[in-house]
């Protein structure tokens, strides 16, 4: 069931499965349209942690304004866990929703029991930030199916490439005007994203994951992460893409086993 919170002057959606004692998040990446519509295949892939974990996975607030940034997302994400009255986190980001995550974690450390941060970055340079500037620039010439297409193929493996790309002119027609509004400002908000100097004032268990063919972010800002905070590990795949969570079969098990031990 999806849930909306409205608090001060902006709105953001969740759902919830699983019953266990411990409260894990899921912060997801950059989306072209809300995860709310994904609510069933989340819960199916993420069922491992349904027994031992209440699962919260929460979408961006509802509608955002030009000058939205991850530090504003960061800042709303810790009101609303505020509101639910959510602590001793199990908290588990990908992409953006990594650095997000970071963020909760620098700002609010009482709230965070574990970190788990995936194919995510301590700072995004000039040169990542590019291909998030191209995608803006063919959401304001209205070519959605490039900018859909441009996204698929940066993210996925070339295998499932392939076994997706006969699906995007339908998925890049189901999109709305407000969907595109706020891709092109979630993807505007990673410039000038840099927490460098404070990843140190992590203190919790962390476990980075990223994968060596990532085409987003350089592998190697994982291995800083992991020298800049103290009390993480880091675990790389050979293989897979970007959404290396969504495509390595033991990734789940990987998090899980890390977030009980």
């Amino acid at each position: 069931m999806i849930n909306n919170i409205k608090i001060d002057n902006f709105e953001m959606r969740y759902f919830k499965f699983g019953h266990g004692t411990k409260n894990m998040v899921i912060i997801p990446g950059v989306n072209m349209n809300s995860v709310m519509k994904l609510e069933n295949l989340i819960i199916d892939a993420y069922k491992i942690f349904e027994s031992d974990f209440s699962v919260y996975v929460f979408d961006r607030i509802t509608k955002m304004e030009k000058s939205y940034d991850v530090y504003d997302m960061a800042s709303d994400l810790i009101k609303v866990l505020d509101y639910l009255k959510l602590d001793n986190l199990y908290l588990f980001g990908t992409s953006q929703g990594g650095m997000i995550a970071e963020l909760i974690a620098i700002k609010r450390p009482d709230l965070v029991s574990k970190l788990n941060i995936n194919s995510t970055v301590g700072y995004v340079d000039n040169n990542e930030y590019k291909i998030f500037n191209n995608l803006i620039n063919l959401c304001n010439e209205n070519k959605i199916y490039d900018a859909v297409d441009l996204l698929a193929q940066n993210i996925y493996s070339a295998n499932l490439y392939n076994n997706i790309k006969n699906t995007l002119k339908d998925y890049a027609k189901s999109l709305t005007s407000l969907d595109i509004n706020n891709f092109i400002i979630e993807c505007a908000a990673l410039n000038n994203f840099n927490v460098l100097n404070d990843l140190s004032n992590i203190k919790c268990s962390t476990l980075i994951i990223a994968s060596k063919k990532d085409k987003i972010f350089d592998y190697h800002k994982s291995i800083e992460l992991n020298n800049k905070i103290k009390n993480s590990r880091l675990y790389l795949y050979d293989d897979y893409s970007h959404t290396v969570y969504d495509e390595a079969t033991d990734f789940k098990k990987i998090v899980y086993d890390f977030f009980i031990e």
